[in-house]
């Protein structure tokens, strides 16, 4: 099997992306297909999916739109037969689908935690379990993406269950990229910060098993918008993507401020061995 290298040609590869009818996904889905890949829109909105394959196709690329339910382990091996069945090869995964409920700690209910958690960390497992074994029979070099966040960096009030399911992809996506070396398949993981996306707005989508849709107060989208008016473009953030998978990079991070807070907490954890050593 190959030794893991950056992927530096990328046209005619074939990419499957989770979530990606808006937001980042739709990003990363419009960069692939301008650098000449074929791409697998996944989404649980089938229009948002089938909106997004339809760009794909006018970048001159094919584009094949699946309704996804990333939660789903059976949906999802479902949508790994379906991309090989189509392509016959999948050389870039980015396991990228993910949701928050606008809660503190005391605030959570069980649905609440285990919605975010099967979307955020369950939708990355049950995308290896898809689609890692047959990668790694591949001879073509490939490569995987997962996409955490800044608050799988440091945690800030709020949000946590989301802060909980990103640290978990944090460190499932460090080990994978030390196990997947030796079988030829790069990892990187995809920490975004601000980012013009509706994933305030993501409690739409939240199945009924999972105590049924959930709207965000208007107070907060409002604020949200206004904060990140500014933010990154998600085609910018797919491009980033991009220049990774070629260079093999372990993390892709953006907004410089946000490296303030995670050096706080890397000193903090210094702190705590430097007392423990005394």
């Amino acid at each position: 099997m190959l030794d893991s290298r950056p992927m530096d040609e990328l046209a005619g590869r074939v990419a499957v992306v989770t979530g990606g009818g808006s937001g980042i996904g739709r990003g990363i889905c419009i960069a692939f297909a301008r650098a000449g890949l074929s791409v697998v829109v996944s989404d649980i909105e089938e229009g948002a999916a089938a909106a997004v394959a339809g760009e794909v196709q006018a970048e001159g690329q094919r584009g094949l739109a699946i309704q996804t339910d990333v939660a789903d382990r059976e949906a999802m091996r479902a949508l790994a037969a379906r991309a090989y069945d189509e392509f016959g090869a999948v050389h870039v995964l980015c396991n990228n689908a993910g949701v928050f409920t606008l809660k503190r700690g005391a605030e959570h209910t069980a649905n609440d935690w285990d919605w975010v958690m099967s979307v955020n960390l369950g939708g990355v497992v049950n995308g290896l379990l898809a689609f890692l074994p047959r990668m790694t029979e591949q001879e073509d070099p490939s490569h995987i993406v997962n996409t955490s966040s800044t608050s799988g960096l440091y945690a800030g009030a709020g949000l946590t269950s989301y802060h909980a399911s990103k640290y978990a992809v944090t460190g499932l996506t460090e080990h994978l990229r030390r196990d997947l070396d030796r079988v030829g398949i790069g990892v990187s993981l995809l920490c975004p910060g601000k980012v013009l996306t509706k994933i305030v707005q993501s409690g739409r989508n939240r199945p009924a098993a999972f105590g049924g849709p959930e709207e965000t107060p208007q107070a907060f989208v409002d604020s949200w918008t206004a904060r990140t008016t500014d933010g990154h473009d998600p085609i910018a953030v797919g491009n980033m993507v991009l220049r990774a998978i070629k260079r093999n990079d372990p993390y892709i991070v953006m907004n410089p401020e946000r490296k303030l807070p995670v050096e706080a907490r890397l000193e903090a954890i210094r702190a705590a061995f430097a007392g423990g050593a005394a």
